[in-house]
């Protein structure tokens, strides 16, 4: 894909707002991951298939393109780290896309129904073949393609992967990233050196995301809590705090009321075409906080965004609320549901609960 066309079509690995992973230079939580893989560089004996594993936001393409920057020849700032900097000229031909041993392999644009693919197609991935199976188009050092994320793969383009990965090519590098990497088959798996990486701690993403974002201490302080250990995710809820932290903030406020205008008129912002990626955000915040709720109506103790709802409920009906949001989301997510109408009922059954 051309610069010109990523900067007109929108880009299935790049969260709304936030700065595209390969334009991220700053890796937070995660050395351990890091030094792994550059001592097995220096072994001599670097294994050509990495699947990075985490949660959404937690920092797997941040990593990886790291990682790419450095095995393609990017100078670091400290030779004990993948630091290398935005103004390497290697680092500035793998942001725009434009270096001759790269590969992008991700969820394509289609240009006749004007959005996104819903799997990356069993073509792109034999198109990822001959790219190895090519010279270098640098020069004779490797060759290295990202897959983000493998989950968008289907089951065709699973196993011509699979056939790469049991003959690589010599000095080809695959990266795979994988949010729910059970649902790879096992045989890949079992192919690549897993590089799990985990929740990083709140305590560095909040100053991380005061340094990334200017923001009010209370938005900064709803989205560290409610990243899930993801600086990705966290900055992602900051950008969006108008669309997804703020109507939030009122709907949880006045439960103990009823108000279903405000429910229709955040029922119909959330269902607009482009506000998948605020839905999704607001979805998983509903959820974190119900969780947090049933836990303080048994512990006394808050530990979520926000601050305790004012309304009182058992911890079952709490649980019971969880449960079916998390159902709602599943569900809509796999059926064409009219999402206005589910996100409406929805928000009308946790006020009348």
């Amino acid at each position: 894909m051309r610069k010109a066309e990523i900067e007109e079509f929108p880009e299935a690995d790049r969260a709304p707002g936030c700065l595209h992973p390969r334009e991220t230079y700053d890796l937070i939580g995660h050395s351990e991951a890091e030094t792994r893989f550059l001592h097995a560089q220096a072994s001599g004996r670097l294994h050509h298939a990495w699947l990075i594993t985490g949660a959404p936001g937690v920092g797997k393409a941040t990593l990886a393109y790291r990682m790419i920057r450095h095995i393609l020849g990017g100078v670091s700032l400290l030779e004990t780290s993948m630091d290398v900097p935005r103004t390497d000229p290697v680092a500035q031909r793998i942001e725009s896309l434009g270096h001759g041993n790269f590969m992008l392999l991700r969820r394509p644009y289609d240009f006749k129904l004007k959005k996104l693919r819903t799997e990356i197609p069993v073509d792109d991935v034999r198109a990822m073949g001959k790219f190895f199976q090519g010279t270098a188009a640098e020069d004779e050092s490797w060759r290295v393609c990202l897959i983000d994320t493998a989950d968008d793969l289907n089951r065709n383009s699973e196993n011509a992967i699979l056939k790469l990965l049991e003959e690589p090519p010599a000095k080809a590098l695959i990266i795979l990233l994988s949010s729910s990497p059970g649902r790879l088959l096992p045989t890949i798996r079992s192919r690549c050196m897993h590089l799990p990486l985990r929740a990083v701690p709140e305590t560095e993403i909040a100053p991380w995301l005061r340094d990334h974002i200017n923001a009010p201490e209370q938005i900064i302080d709803a989205a560290v809590k409610l990243s899930r250990g993801g600086p990705g995710k966290a900055i992602a809820l900051a950008q969006n705090a108008d669309t997804v932290l703020k109507p939030l903030t009122s709907f949880l406020g006045s439960l103990d009321r009823a108000n279903s205008k405000m429910d229709h008129i955040l029922a119909n912002s959330l269902a607009a075409q482009n506000a998948g990626a605020a839905r999704k955000l607001f979805w998983e915040a509903l959820q974190d906080v119900l969780q947090a709720q049933s836990v303080f109506s048994v512990t006394g103790e808050w530990r979520g965004a926000f601050k305790p709802l004012p309304v009182s409920k058992p911890p079952q009906i709490w649980q019971s609320l969880w449960d079916k949001v998390c159902e709602v989301q599943r569900v809509e997510s796999a059926i064409n549901m009219d999402k206005k109408t589910v996100m409406s009922d929805t928000l009308s059954a946790i006020r009348a609960a």
